[in-house]
């Protein structure tokens, strides 16, 4: 299987659940004319797969993208430490949408899997001391919304509804039961 990201977490997720796959990245730039946020973020993964896909018709191809919305707006990864505060200083005390869509792919085989993932995080009320520190961690700054849930990032979360690995990053357990749905198992795309 061929990964088209190179997400941390996402990498982590696959791995952990028993997928084997190498890593290649598109250069596409991530934006979208869709107007809804759901459908934007499925565009943005689907530009993704579709540069990889045209040389790789047999390969099995994941690409996935995630962001984190408030009240119509999207907070993707921060360009600096002032944005990274001014997100978190945003989410402070909200209830947040973490979005997450991915699109799964075999040309040959005529194999195509898209869904989106949605689940909410409720941030604690963060006083600027605590920004601060998770700030000064490094953490925030390859990760939607400037806050990773499986690591330091944990400590300014309340409180979730949803799917934890979907907030980090991939919705393993849905991707794993739409595979099912289609007839595959881990094995046969690892043999691909």
């Amino acid at each position: 299987m061929i990964l088209a990201s190179n997400s941390k977490r996402r990498q982590e997720i696959l791995k952990d659940a028993g997928f084997n796959f190498k890593i290649i990245t598109s250069d596409i730039e991530e934006i979208s004319d869709k107007k809804i946020i759901t459908e934007k973020i499925l565009d943005i993964a689907e530009k993704k797969l579709k540069q990889i896909a045209k040389d790789n018709k047999n390969e099995f191809i994941l690409a996935a993208d995630t962001v984190v919305e408030l009240n119509g707006m999207i907070f993707g990864k921060p360009k600096n430490r002032e944005e990274a505060f001014s997100f978190l200083r945003i989410l402070s005390g909200n209830t947040h949408k973490v979005i997450t869509a991915y699109v799964f792919k075999n040309i040959s085989k005529n194999i195509l899997i898209k869904e989106v993932v949605t689940s909410e995080v409720k941030f604690l009320e963060l006083d600027d001391e605590i920004i601060n520190w998770y700030l000064d961690t490094g953490e925030p700054f390859d990760k939607a919304g400037a806050y990773g849930i499986q690591g330091k990032g944990r400590a300014l979360v309340e409180k979730i509804n949803g799917d934890y690995f979907s907030i980090m990053g991939f919705p393993i357990s849905n991707f794993l039961e739409n595979l099912r749905k289609i007839g595959y198992k881990i094995s046969q795309i690892d043999k691909i």
